[in-house]
């Protein structure tokens, strides 16, 4: 990999995220980062209006000052594309810190974590049941429903990365629900959550974080 590679971040929160980008940057040494965000420069009341509306889907993340928020995906979409805008020409590859779907546009090589987090997952499982991880409860019926579209049968369990969880229970509850195979879907699970997952559940567990960033270091191989 180029020394000088340059990896640039888009939250759909506030950067910088420092609960994210260094576990990424393990995953891609030699890489430098950069780090915008959707909502940066937005006060209190910008980011309230982007509250889901009803036929939009929740998603959670980070403000600078470390409080989540809500936001929505159709909502926060344009901000998202801004935000790729700042950062396109300097960088190398782009990475999205979310799992959910943008219609958005790069002139780099664009990382949408979910995307590949749903074709590896497809690849290896399809078939078989597998446990979601998801953070907002409100999500689980479009996430039950988003996963059965890529022909995957997600049993779906909410986990808040952002407030005390306890990720060994969860991952006890996945292995005796007879689930093949977990995945963390979402940008905020950590990896010592994945480690608390996969030590409690003795299965196989996938991180949507650590998947984006190690395509990201195949890139920039």
């Amino acid at each position: 990999m180029a020394s000088m590679s340059l990896i640039a971040t888009v939250t759909i929160g506030q950067s910088p995220r420092d609960d994210v980008v260094p576990e990424l940057a393990r995953f891609v040494s030699g890489a430098r980062f950069i780090e915008t965000g959707a909502l940066d420069g937005l006060d209190d009341d910008a980011i309230a209006r982007r509250a889901p509306g009803p036929d939009d889907f929740p998603l959670v993340t980070r403000l600078r000052d470390k409080r989540s928020v809500v936001i929505g995906e159709l909502a926060i979409t344009p901000l998202v594309q801004a935000a790729i805008r700042r950062v396109e020409t300097e960088a190398d590859l782009v990475i999205v810190l979310c799992s959910g779907e943008f219609a958005v546009e790069c002139r780099k090589p664009l990382i949408f974590p979910g995307r590949i987090l749903a074709s590896t997952v497809a690849a290896l499982y399809g078939g078989r049941p597998i446990a979601v991880l998801t953070p907002l409860e409100p999500q689980i019926p479009a996430q039950i429903e988003r996963w059965r579209g890529r022909g995957i049968k997600a049993s779906v369990a909410f986990a808040s990365p952002y407030t005390p969880t306890d990720f060994a229970a969860i991952g006890r509850q996945a292995r005796d629900a007879g689930a093949a195979l977990v995945v963390m879907d979402c940008l905020g699970y950590t990896l010592a959550m994945k480690q608390a997952v996969a030590s409690a559940s003795g299965l196989p567990t996938i991180l949507v974080r650590s998947i984006a960033a190690r395509v990201a270091a195949e890139l920039l191989e």
